[in-house]
């Protein structure tokens, strides 16, 4: 961990610029460790429960000096944030910490992602699956497989328990969907464990039928849209190349209506992933406009990854980390000016690290923790039972490496997959306190490293901090945020996404939407 100012020495860093302060007189206030960057005329401070402080340059040589006095207006918040070592409320500090790292605590994995088919009726530019013609039933996952994965995946310890349908278009292989339907359900009501279900489709072979028996099983529906037709069917043409934007458009309306007339039962609503590529980087307010018009409270500006068939392609559809922050931030002030007017639309990726930066809580979210989610937090099932560090990594299998394959089902038991080496791998080079650069990042109590990611772009899994474009990403998009921080009103409605956040377990069981229980 970073120490006092006044303790380091100058040396070449991309994260924290470090500067001598003279000491000018004796330091009477002694400092525990802590984290800032200088962000030129203010400066911000953290630590590792998860605190900041934002001070003017003035206000920081004093502090870093030793030299701030009791009357000083920080000097209160800096105290109750564990910023001065006399006077430090340990328990409650240590209470923070725990609350801000309990994935450390988990017992077992909690996200299961199952690809049950690889076929697919479309032909995204970016698509992570490496999908295949419709036609190669060879590549859907069978009935007996499918079992044998949703034993797996009950084997695993943790009391709760998300299974997310995948693909290809897992809509493809609709009996085996229906079949760990019923019988993660079944599974769930005799553990007595909370179980959450959800479909990741492009919602075109989605009809009424189908969404009337998901919706009655409490499957949560989850499509992808990249904006209006000019982008979406750029980044997502059906196969042969003809549109896909208006089917999807019309099947997420028929969803919404179905699902707004359950009566008094309370239905998740449907929701959407965007993904950026180099042709949506001009329409961010007009993919914006899209998610306001079909009524969608969220919208999240993924950036795309250089992994798997993406890697491939990334020289047409790839772009900088410089460019993918500058559309992150004039989107996201396109979002807090509707925010404004009236018009309530959250972005979902701030919302994540506002949890951890304003709450101090884990939201959940697997790419960036410290360790990375990979194997411990998420795996990742193939259609023929190989089990993999996380999605990431099945993505790279079907590049023909399997470098993060962790077991498979039938043949390896959970405590195997834990403990295997690539689980323990990831693990390590993924934990920042051992990564040089980010052990003494300001952005270190909110951030984290993907070691499939690095592995891809850079060829080690522990990667180049220095020259890494996550990092670099990263870097940028904490920068937007906690400048808008500093603005009055854009806090005030951060604060409130925060406050109207909720994220509910699904159980098993005729009472389970009303029984949901937060995550």
């Amino acid at each position: 961990m970073a120490r006092p100012i006044a303790e380091i020495a100058p040396s070449p860093s991309p994260n924290t610029k470090l500067t001598l302060l003279p000491a000018r007189e004796t330091a009477t206030v002694k400092l525990p460790s802590f984290y800032f960057r200088d962000r030129g005329g203010w400066v911000l401070l953290t630590n590792d429960c998860g605190y900041h402080v934002m001070m003017e340059a003035a206000d920081f040589e004093l502090y870093a000096a030793g030299r701030m006095s009791q009357e000083h207006p920080l000097w209160q918040e800096l105290l109750a944030k564990g910023f001065i070592r006399e006077g430090m409320d340990f328990q409650a500090l240590a209470k923070k910490f725990a609350s801000k790292n309990e994935f450390l605590w988990y017992a077992g994995p909690s996200l299961h992602m199952i690809v049950v088919t690889l076929r697919c009726n479309q032909k995204c530019h970016y698509c992570h699956a490496s999908v295949v013609d419709p036609s190669r039933t060879d590549m859907d996952m069978s009935v007996e497989t499918a079992k044998r994965t949703v034993d797996f995946i009950f084997s695993t310890p943790n009391p709760s328990l998300c299974i997310e349908f995948q693909g290809g278009e897992p809509l493809v292989n609709w009996p085996v969907v229906q079949f760990i339907v019923e019988y993660a359900h079944k599974r769930a009501s005799w553990e007595k464990r909370r179980l959450l279900l959800s479909l990741v489709s492009n919602f075109t072979l989605l009809n009424d039928e189908r969404a009337d028996y998901l919706l009655k099983r409490h499957v949560s529906l989850c499509t992808s849209l990249d904006g209006p037709a000019q982008v979406h069917d750029k980044n997502r043409p059906l196969l042969g190349g003809g549109p896909s934007h208006e089917k999807v458009v019309a099947a997420l309306k028929r969803i919404q209506d179905r699902c707004r007339g359950a009566g008094e039962k309370t239905y998740y609503l449907p929701s959407a992933l965007m993904t950026t590529t180099r042709f949506s980087l001009p329409y961010g307010k007009e993919i914006v406009d899209q998610y306001v018009e079909l009524g969608m409270g969220q919208i999240f500006l993924r950036a795309l990854a250089p992994i798997g068939f993406a890697k491939r392609v990334w020289g047409e559809i790839g772009y900088s980390s410089k460019e993918f922050v500058e559309f992150y931030e004039k989107t996201l002030d396109y979002i807090l000016d509707l925010n404004h007017q009236g018009t309530e639309i959250v972005e979902r990726l701030t919302l994540v690290l506002l949890t951890k930066i304003l709450k101090q809580q884990d939201p959940g979210y697997m790419d960036l923790r410290s360790p990375s989610g990979a194997g411990l937090s998420a795996v990742a099932y193939n259609y023929n039972g190989d089990v993999y560090a996380g999605d990431e990594g099945r993505m790279v299998a079907q590049e023909g490496d399997d470098l993060f394959k962790i077991g498979s089902v039938g043949a390896s038991a959970w405590e195997q997959a834990a403990t295997h080496a690539a689980t323990r791998a990831c693990a390590i080079s993924s934990t920042l306190d051992g990564q040089t650069l980010c052990s003494q990042c300001a952005y270190k109590p909110y951030c984290g490293v993907e070691p499939v990611y690095h592995y891809e772009t850079q060829n080690s899994i522990f990667g180049n901090l220095a020259t890494s474009a996550w990092c670099d990403r990263h870097m940028g998009i904490f920068d937007v945020l906690f400048a808008k921080l500093r603005d009055p009103k854009a806090r005030a409605i951060f604060e409130r996404w925060l406050a109207q956040d909720r994220c509910m377990w699904q159980e098993s069981g005729p009472e389970a939407l009303e029984n949901g229980k937060k995550n």
